[in-house]
């Protein structure tokens, strides 16, 4: 029998463990699955640009900022051995998440057994919530494990003291943190010393490194001291000592904190918070957004949100698996008795500190987001609550053990739900990541033709750490003041500082320009002192070179030259036989692996070549030619064509770019298409209207949920669009907020408003379906000092080349299609 049972034991033991280690590489798996697969966008690249500074340039600059330095050291060393790639920079993300899961499978288990860790760790590692996280280049998955590894240390110590507790009421009491030998009294102080000075160490240690890395992490730790003072108060005044050990461990974290915390107050500027969030939307968005990861049509959802809630309330409360951690000892009734007493006290300890972390910082983010000038005054923003998570998946695991005591079916069912509901929310998640051509074809084409003196000029500079993102030429840069109208005096200061030390401006003009500079005082500023030699529009973003010389902009000296895709040399021969060729392909760019119907593909080919023609093509499975550009190659080495595809609205599947020059033909890549199906219905739009704009598209309609507003607050608004006919051009759509007072800060009478490709970015306007209706959401927020009273809601179109409206049949540049009120 002894035998029999160690074997069982062992073969426990080991399937235990497999599980773990599955749910370790299924944790793995999905965070790097399409981790290099979507954009980098504004917060990565300010981190992956900050990263590259040095050390003590990262320490002042995040002393006025709202995040501590310690993320950007790591990233700066990282970045040094592994790039800065999006896939390289995102790794040091996905590390802490995959190790946060492990983590919480131990902090689980000592709390409630094997199996509420391995559900615990399973749940955190499948939650679209924490994966999103983990396959971005911000630090909250760092802040999370060390947060939670602080966490860890403290409940091995808290155990050892309610161990040492009850080992003077049950000298064979097991507990939490099990020990054979009867655990010493705790007056003599013997429970610290069995811990040692290592324990107290370490949890201060990683309290510091939490707070060093997001100052969010405080909430954890102010939720673990309220649990240790719960824990600690019914043993004094007789264990003294207790409490004085516990206020030198936290003595200790704030030592090692206050060395940047000192810094930091010497440095930081007062931020002033965002409007009031109505309390009851930030519940409903805490509900929603740690189950399932989703911060968009939250109130799609109420059923699955009940349902998570409901077992997670069920995990908060006391009575369940008292028996998972006890040993198979044979014990006494008596001391059997005394055992599941105390161990049903520290699990009820356990459930109460991962209450207490899932309750208290949200309540104290809302109420640090209501101080209305502070030094950190945090925003609300669905991420801040990602701390909450792993207690959150805790409780549920919890929640799953209470339903198992009741019946097993139900258990059963219940995980199958919750893994099902992740499944259904990743499934959408990993649908958005998709790589677009957003900076890349711009800014390599200012990599390809820059020469040293070269000044870039971003108009604005709302998006400069994108840009930079993806400027590798070591060219300066100067910004146009984001959201501040223009006016001549500030145009010649701008271009009085551009030219002084640059005989070149690269112009890189985003649709927020022509909304702060209508008139181009800018640019007419700039072209009466140097000619425009160059302009290209890619989607709603447009570059131009201003320069005194004339300037090669075919062929790419041999210094910038950087292809993306280099091949061994392709031959295209004059004819089928012929060993003269009219040109030798070197290499291309293709930003993008995959498209939507609709969109612009953008291929940079490179060629050793004499002039000659030939053209780019979209070729289906089949081998039918979807669509086709014409490829103009003149004379040089390393020159450099950037082509434009547009797929067919109604594409699909695996379509092969192929390139064509004479009579041969090669395949270049292979993209996938994802469909368009049906974008909306005219059924299901709330208002009805029939606007012209040119001669091809139309307002078909609008929602508009609400009416009244407060300063500060978005007006959600949803547009919808049709075309009568093929549209030539990709517009830029605007919603605007018109006052009936001037706003001073803009000059103008305007108090909120977006300027984008329709479908932010998914529908330009010539990709659009005859006949479709396509949808166009836009959230305008209000200028928080917009007064009461009345505003228009005015709607139009323009080119984004040109800033010229289109006008509508009666001859206007715009349409009011409606009115909103602003109050007190």
């Amino acid at each position: 029998m002894p035998v029999k049972s160690a074997l069982a034991t062992l073969s426990k033991k080991i399937r235990i463990e497999l599980y773990v280690y599955a749910t370790i590489l299924v944790a793995f798996f999905l965070r790097v699955h399409r981790l290099g697969d979507k954009n980098i966008w504004w917060d990565e690249c300010w981190s992956i640009w900050l990263a590259q500074q040095d050390w003590i340039a990262i320490a002042l600059r995040t002393a006025s900022d709202e995040h501590p330095p310690l993320h950007y050291w790591m990233l700066r060393a990282w970045s040094a051995v592994a790039g800065t790639d999006a896939f390289a920079a995102r790794f040091l993300s996905v590390a802490f998440g995959v190790l946060t899961v492990a983590l919480i499978y131990r902090i689980a288990r000592s709390g409630g057994g094997a199996w509420i860790g391995i559900i615990a760790a399973l749940f955190l590692a499948t939650a679209r919530f924490n994966i999103w996280w983990s396959q971005d280049v911000k630090n909250y998955t760092s802040s999370i494990f060390f947060a939670f590894v602080a966490v860890g240390f403290a409940l091995q110590i808290l155990n050892v003291i309610a161990s040492a507790e009850g080992a003077k009421q049950s000298p064979n009491n097991l507990g939490i943190a099990s020990s054979r030998k009867p655990l010493p009294s705790l007056q003599s102080g013997q429970a610290f010393a069995m811990i040692g000075w290592r324990a107290i160490f370490l949890y201060a240690l990683f309290a510091a490194l939490a707070l060093w890395t997001h100052y969010l992490a405080a909430l954890i730790l102010i939720a673990l001291n309220v649990y240790a003072l719960i824990t600690l108060a019914p043993l004094l005044p007789r264990s003294s000592a207790v409490l004085k050990n516990w206020i030198l461990a936290n003595a200790l974290a704030a030592a090692l904190f206050a060395p940047w915390l000192w810094l930091y107050l010497q440095n930081a500027a007062a931020w002033t918070a965002a409007p009031t969030f109505d309390f009851g939307l930030f519940l409903q968005v805490a509900a929603t957004v740690l189950p399932l990861g989703v911060t968009t049509d939250i109130e799609n959802y109420p059923g699955l949100v009940i349902a998570f809630t409901a077992i997670v309330a069920l995990g908060m409360v006391r009575g369940i698996g008292q028996q998972s951690t006890v040993d198979s000892q044979q014990l006494s009734v008596n001391s059997q008795q005394s055992t599941v007493n105390s161990q049903e006290k520290l699990i009820t300890d356990h459930r109460l500190l991962f209450t207490l972390i899932l309750l208290l910082p949200p309540a104290l983010i809302y109420l640090l987001s209501l101080t209305p000038v502070a030094f950190f005054a945090p925003k609300i923003q669905a991420r801040y609550l990602l701390i909450l998570l792993p207690a959150y998946a805790i409780l549920l695991a919890l929640g799953i053990a209470k339903l198992a005591r009741l019946s097993r079916v139900f258990a059963f069912f219940a995980v199958l739900f919750i893994f099902a509901s992740n499944v259904f929310v990743l499934r959408d998640y990993y649908a958005t990541r998709r790589l677009r051509d957003d900076y890349a074809t711009l800014a390599n084409t200012i990599n390809a033709y820059a020469r040293q003196g070269d000044l870039v000029l971003l108009d604005t500079d709302q998006e400069w750490p994108t840009f930079l993102y993806y400027l590798r030429a070591p060219l300066e840069w100067l910004g146009v003041p984001n959201g501040k109208p223009m006016r001549v005096e500030d145009a010649d200061a701008l271009i009085t500082r551009a030219l002084a030390r640059h005989p070149a401006v690269w112009l890189v003009a985003i649709p927020d320009a022509l909304a702060t500079d209508p008139q181009k005082l800018l640019e007419a500023r700039l072209a009466r002192e140097l000619p425009k030699r160059y302009e290209q529009t890619f989607d709603d973003k447009r570059l131009a070179l201003y320069a005194r010389d004339a300037r090669d902009l075919v062929q790419v000296a041999p210094e910038n030259l950087n292809v993306q895709r280099p091949v061994s040399i392709v031959p295209f021969p004059k004819t089928g036989n012929s060993n003269e060729w009219l040109a030798q392909l070197t290499g291309y760019d293709l930003p993008m692996r995959e498209a939507r119907a609709g969109d612009a593909v953008r291929v940079t080919t490179y060629w050793h070549a004499a002039q000659t023609r030939g053209e780019l093509q979209l070729a289906d499975s089949a081998g039918r030619v979807a669509a086709f550009a014409p490829l103009e190659i003149l004379t040089g080495k390393d020159v450099r064509v950037v082509t434009e595809l547009r797929v067919p609205p109604d594409a699909a599947g695996d379509f092969a770019i192929r390139v064509r020059v004479g009579e041969t033909t090669r395949e270049l890549a292979r993209i996938s298409v994802e469909p368009r199906g049906e974008l909306a219905r005219v059924d299901k739009i709330a208002n009805r209207v029939d606007y012209a704009f040119g001669s091809s598209i139309r307002l078909s309609g609008f929602d508009l949920p609400q009416k009244k507003f407060r300063a500060g607050e978005s007006v959600p608004l949803t547009l919808y669009w049709r075309a009568e006919r093929a549209v030539e051009k990709s517009y830029i759509a605007f919603a605007h907020l018109l006052g009936a007072q001037f706003n001073a800060a803009q000059n103008n009478f305007l108090w909120g408003q977006i300027d984008r490709v329709p479908g932010d970015g998914k529908f330009p306007t010539n990709a659009w379906r005859v006949g479709e209706i396509v949808p166009d959401v836009y959230r305008v927020r209000m200028d928080a000092h917009a007064p009461p009273g009345a505003y228009k809601i005015e709607i139009g179109l323009y080119d984004p080349a040109t800033g010229a409206r289109l006008m509508t049949r009666e001859g206007a540049d715009n349409v009011i299609i409606a009115e909103i009120e602003v109050v007190r």
